[in-house]
C-alpha cells in the first residue's frame, strides 16, 4: 500500500486545523514557538501509528534512540508522540496551556533526549554520513543537514523544554 494515501489527507487536515488556530491569534510568541516545535514530530510520525498496526511488511520504526520492531509497539509509541504533539500544539495556539505545562515539559524533555538530541548529535559528529534525499538527483548533505535538523527538531524542542520548565517552576 502507498502510505501517502493516508499521510497526505492527514497532513492536509492538520494544516487546515492549525491554520485556523493560527488565524484566530489567541497565542503569544512563546506559545507559537512551542506549537511550531511540535509540527515536525507530528508530520514525521503521521502514518507510523497506522503502519505499525496494519502493514505486515513494515520494517519497524527508528528515530533518534528509539528503535522499535514492526508491531503494536510502533502504534503505541508513535501514537503517543502524535497525540501529544497535536495536543500541545493545539493548546498552545489556543493559549490554554495552564494545566499542561508539566506534561509539556516531560514530553518535550523525552523528545529531546530520545529523538532530537541524538539525531542532531549524530549528524553533527558525522556530517558526511548524513544525507537528505529529495528525489533522485537532489541530495543535501554535510553541515546543511545538521542545520536543518537543528532548526526543525533540536532547537525548537530545546526552546520548548526551557519555556515549559520556567512555567512549571513558576507554579511550584
Amino acid at each position: 500500500m502507498n502510505w501517502l494515501y493516508v499521510g497526505l489527507p492527514l497532513a492536509f487536515l492538520y494544516l487546515i486545523w492549525f491554520g485556523r488556530l493560527i488565524h484566530q491569534k489567541k497565542y503569544n510568541r512563546p506559545l507559537l514557538i512551542i506549537a511550531i516545535a511540535h509540527f515536525p514530530y507530528l508530520l514525521a510520525n503521521l502514518v507510523a501509528p497506522f503502519r505499525g498496526f496494519f502493514d505486515s511488511g513494515y520494517a519497524g520504526y527508528q528515530f533518534g534512540l528509539i528503535k522499535i520492531p514492526a508491531g503494536i509497539w510502533v502504534t503505541i509509541i508513535t501514537g503517543v508522540i502524535v497525540v501529544g504533539s497535536f495536543l500541545i500544539a493545539t493548546r498552545s495556539l489556543k493559549n490554554q496551556m495552564d494545566k499542561l505545562w508539566v506534561f509539556t515539559f516531560l514530553f518535550d524533555l523525552a523528545l529531546l533526549i530520545a529523538m532530537a538530541g541524538p539525531m542532531f548529535l549524530d549528524i553533527l559528529f558525522d556530517p558526511t554520513g548524513s544525507n537528505i534525499q529529495l528525489g533522485e538527483y537532489l541530495t543535501i548533505s554535510g553541515i546543511w543537514v545538521a542545520l536543518i535538523t537543528f532548526f526543525l527538531f533540536a532547537g525548537p524542542t530545546l526552546y520548548a523544554v526551557i519555556a515549559s520548565a520556567k512555567r512549571v517552576r513558576q507554579t511550584i
